[in-house]
């Protein structure tokens, strides 16, 4: 893998060879490091955007589309976790966890609760079955599931256009059905 360049070892990686991206890691992160550290207070928090930055690049080699360098594309992946580093530290994990002045029995944010949303689960499962299976597929695999209107649009074999008109229509059916049972539910005062 060493004697392959760059887009050699980008084709590798995209064809399974997982040895590929361990070599592009090997490559640049010492170059990935040094950019990171100037979004980081500590070496610690600089090799942490260096792997998001990796994760990101591993997920979406798919796109590079080589019309720049590989270590380019790379840096810029650094620099954006860099600036989210920087600019979303409010969205991480907060430091206080480790601090010891509140003891781990009793403090709510290290508490995991199995039941805490299982009403609205219930709710939400009772009215997707109420929905028009096709309408309620289209909702759930896009929004759920995280998968493309374009994809699936090729799984149910239709257009596009359809599958955003279903969970447009789902939303519409699920939102009346999720009023008309919290109606239900609550007492009139």
């Amino acid at each position: 893998m060493k004697n392959l360049s760059d887009s050699q070892l980008v084709v590798a990686y995209l064809a399974g060879e997982a040895a590929a991206f361990a070599e592009i890691v090997t490559r640049h992160g010492t170059r990935l490091l040094w950019v990171a550290r100037r979004y980081s207070r500590n070496e610690h928090d600089a090799h942490d955007i260096v792997q998001d930055a990796l994760l990101r690049a591993s997920q979406s080699l798919h796109t590079f589309r080589r019309e720049s360098k590989l270590s380019t594309w790379l840096h810029r992946l650094v620099a954006n976790s860099g600036y989210d580093f920087a600019h979303h530290r409010h969205l991480r994990e907060s430091p206080t966890l480790d601090d010891d002045r509140t003891s781990r029995d009793t403090d709510l944010r290290l508490a995991y609760d199995p039941l805490r949303h299982i009403d609205t689960r219930l709710t939400l499962e009772s009215a997707l079955n109420q929905v028009r299976p096709d309408q309620a597929a289209a909702l759930v695999l896009i929004d759920a599931a995280g998968y493309s209107v374009a994809h699936v649009a090729a799984m149910e074999g239709v257009q596009p256009g359809t599958v955003k008109s279903r969970r447009a229509r789902a939303k519409t059916a699920l939102r009346e059905i999720m009023m008309a049972q919290e109606s239900t539910v609550r007492p009139s005062r």
